[in-house]
């Protein structure tokens, strides 16, 4: 799969319409683009009257071709109308999925918008939040409304919606550039996908009136209807799918993510206190759920997340796509989150420095000249040779690397216990000192009990608590182990005070923080190790570690661990190196449905949906990488229990599910116990 996404290359034309070079065709009318998208989709698939008559929480519109995002902004806008007309509607949230195979720049992007004035707010924001062209979904917030954006050619990146998605769709903006000139986006493939995922009852409208478009529609299954066309255009499509519909297969039911059930307002429970509990317990909040937070400890942040300094930065490796894709959608989303929480005046030390990667050794070497090859934009990721690197970083370095240069660092401890007082504010219940022992199932919801024996109930239960997640009957099965980890506090010296980014070798060196009075050094990686006691002889591993990745430059010897300044933190990974989100499967029951699943699926028989814990779910494994990996999980877990557009394709999804580690056994006809 190819990561880079391709550009669009436009020029504008004598009306001052940008027009797509590659297709030779206008991205919206000549005559008034706004009016056309107003007419065209927002009338043609009724969405005023519809909003009005909605008794769901959220409403889906999926688009083929983002374009400029003019559709976009007019959905938008409207919807911020029919909330203000109608601000006891029981829909409250819009959801916009688009797909788009040559992104314009955000420069581009602005030269256009400035013609709209009236979405000035909303273009500046889309803008500032506007990922790098590298193929794969990206989660942009706007108030009420949510957009996905794909990058990528919709012919690999619809089918990513997966199961999950199966008649899910309320509406669809089916755009793009015309038939004629783009044939390859408008074929029977597409109407076929977009049949699948839209609901019954649901709709489309396009600009287009082509035979062939009318009838690849009919046949995919929807009621096509013409109206007038806009403009110039005779005629234009719209359709609705009829409300018997039958349901579609389920291609891999085995993995089928499964939304909460609940009435109104839910009530989750969150297991834990650190950074994969605080974007869990963010995400829930926007949404309008009633959130407690159960931390073991005294305070939050006192486990895997309370290091003084924390590498914020995406983990690139060179073996392993889908764990690549992954942490570049987690970080793109993590970025933004940041930068939201400093527009909300959260205090945190950070700084958004770079990374550097060394090619410390031979091995490391030629794993940064395979990551190099994924040719990706200069802003996320470049290969620098030793001089270029050592200026970049302000120390010399005997090699040259890599360099991350929107990743960072920040105050790990800091940053999630002003957040959680952040989020106190807006209803978090936080109950500390609270071990929670054991769950019990109870008719729509869950009992937990601590270690005193005492009783809580909600209706949703999140398991975010790190190394422990396994001690609850419901998890045991799950492969997780705990990795302890020793960070060292070192005091700074005239040197070190030079460094300018995070440095990584075979451990990370940050640079001196806020008050220029120290750097973290680490972190000791002991497997199957849930101690948190000081060791001296971790300390000095740390020292020795760059000392001997980065000699004989002579630097390196004022770093000084003597002090024995040290905190120690246990991790909870998994072998992949890949975290786990989602519903907490039922080992015992899914060992059981599926143990023949090799010969039903070659046999193509029925086969059950995954057999999981009712309102259950875990976010766990995040091993070294919370930081960057958290915000992306949170929420998507969050939309996963509302039953909302999930953030991530498909295959990562499942890349990601706790069953994984059984199921690839299964899949293969290998019994487990």
């Amino acid at each position: 799969m190819r990561l880079h996404v391709t550009p669009a290359e436009i020029y504008f034309n004598q009306a001052n319409t940008p027009v797509s070079a590659r297709f030779d065709d206008v991205y919206f009318s000549n005559q008034d683009g706004l009016q056309e998208s107003r007419y065209v989709f927002l009338q043609g698939n009724q969405l005023w009257s519809r909003w009005q008559q909605c008794r769901q929480r959220h409403f889906v519109i999926a688009e083929t071709g983002f374009g400029t995002g003019l559709n976009f902004f007019a959905a938008t806008a409207l919807f911020r109308r029919f909330r203000r007309d109608y601000p006891h509607s029981p829909l409250t949230r819009l959801f916009f999925i688009s797909f788009e195979k040559y992104p314009l720049s955000a420069a581009q992007l602005a030269e256009i918008h400035r013609a709209y004035p009236e979405f000035s707010e909303l273009a500046q924001q889309l803008q500032q939040d506007w990922p790098e062209p590298i193929a794969g979904c990206y989660r942009l917030h706007f108030a009420e409304t949510t957009l996905d954006v794909w990058f990528g050619d919709i012919a690999d990146n619809l089918p990513q919606l997966g199961d999950y998605m199966c008649q899910r769709i309320d509406a669809w903006f089916l755009d793009g550039f015309s038939p004629a000139k783009n044939p390859q986006m408008w074929n029977d493939e597409l109407y076929r996908n977009m049949y699948r995922y839209t609901k019954p009852q649901g709709t489309f409208a396009t600009f287009t009136a082509a035979g062939a478009v009318r009838k690849g529609l009919q046949q995919a299954g929807f009621e096509v209807s013409k109206r007038k066309g806009f403009g110039q255009k005779r005629e234009c499509l719209h359709g609705i799918k009829p409300h018997d519909a039958p349901a579609p297969a389920i291609n891999t039911p085995w993995y089928l993510a499964q939304p909460a059930h609940f009435e109104s307002k839910p009530d989750v429970a969150v297991i834990g206190g650190g950074i994969a509990s605080l974007f869990t317990a963010l995400s829930l909040l926007q949404r309008g759920a009633r959130v407690t937070l159960y931390c073991e400890d005294e305070q939050p942040a006192l486990n895997a997340s309370g290091n003084k300094q924390g590498a914020f930065y995406p983990q690139l490796s060179d073996d392993d796509l889908r764990n690549i894709r992954f942490y570049i959608h987690a970080f793109a989303y993590g970025q933004q989150q940041l930068r939201r929480a400093i527009a909300q005046d959260i205090a945190f030390e950070h700084q958004f420095c770079g990374v550097a990667l060394c090619a410390y050794d031979q091995k490391s070497a030629v794993k940064l000249g395979k990551i190099s090859a994924c040719d990706w934009p200069p802003a996320l990721f470049r290969l620098l040779d030793q001089k270029a690197l050592s200026e970049t970083v302000g120390l010399p370095l005997p090699c040259g690397g890599g360099f991350i240069a929107q990743g960072g660092w920040l105050a790990p401890r800091q940053f999630v216990q002003t957040m959680f007082a952040h989020l106190q504010q807006q209803g978090l219940i936080i109950k500390t000192a609270q071990k929670i022992t054991a769950l019990s199932p109870l008719a729509g919801g869950w009992q937990l009990t601590n270690a005193d024996g005492a009783q809580f109930t909600h209706c949703v239960a999140v398991l975010a608590n790190g190394h422990r997640l396994t001690q609850f009957s419901q998890t045991a099965k799950l492969p997780l182990y705990p990795v302890r980890g020793q960070v060292s506090q070192i005091p700074t010296s005239a040197n070190l005070l030079k460094l300018k980014t995070v440095l990584c070798y075979d451990g990370y060196l940050t640079p001196a923080d806020q008050a220029k009075s120290s750097h973290c050094i680490g972190a000791s990686h002991v497997r199957d190790n849930a101690d948190r006691r000081f060791s001296p002889q971790e300390q000095q591993e740390n020292q020795h570690k760059i000392q001997r990745n980065l000699a004989p430059v002579d630097w390196v010897n004022e770093v000084d661990t003597s002090g024995n300044l040290a905190r120690v933190g246990v991790r909870c990974a998994v072998r992949d190196r890949i975290p786990m989100v989602g519903n907490v499967p039922d080992f015992q029951q899914q060992t059981a449905d599926y143990r023949n699943l090799f010969n039903l699926r070659r046999r193509r028989q029925t086969i059950k949906h995954a057999a999981n814990y009712p309102n259950l779910y875990l976010i766990g494994a995040l091993g070294s990488r919370g930081l960057t990996s958290a915000p992306l999980l949170g929420e998507t877990l969050a939309s996963l229990i509302y039953g909302e557009p999930l953030p991530l394709s498909e295959d990562i999804m499942q890349h990601l599910s706790a069953n994984r580690s059984w199921m690839r056994k299964l899949l293969k006809g290998t019994p487990i116990s």
